[in-house]
């Protein structure tokens, strides 16, 4: 039997996802597949928060997008109760604030 070159490529990339995912893995409309292609697939050694990174750490734009974002965030109801959760746990700021006696 005889096969093409990229049925053994397929065959080869199907028994490498084998090996990494689990069975039970979740799919988006029955696709596991995300390569495009013959190329393989790419692996980060950052992680995926690389990317995000180097976006910020390159580009002026995404950084002022950023910044916008998170003031406005501060502003928001959940984002006054994330800020002063976060400056409790560090021990700044007391859980309530006290009033002054009289």
């Amino acid at each position: 039997m005889k096969y093409s070159t990229e049925d053994l490529r397929q065959g080869m990339t199907l028994r490498q996802q084998a090996l990494e995912t689990p069975s039970t893995f979740g799919t988006i409309h029955g696709a596991s597949d995300t390569t495009a292609g013959d190329k393989p697939p790419k692996s980060r050694m950052a992680g995926q928060m690389g990317a995000r990174i180097m976006d910020l750490m390159t580009n002026p734009v995404e950084v002022q997008r950023t910044q916008n974002w998170m003031s406005q965030f501060g502003m928001s109801n959940e984002g006054m109760q994330f800020n002063q959760a976060k400056m409790m746990m560090a021990g700044n700021q007391p859980a309530q604030p006290q009033e002054e006696q009289k």
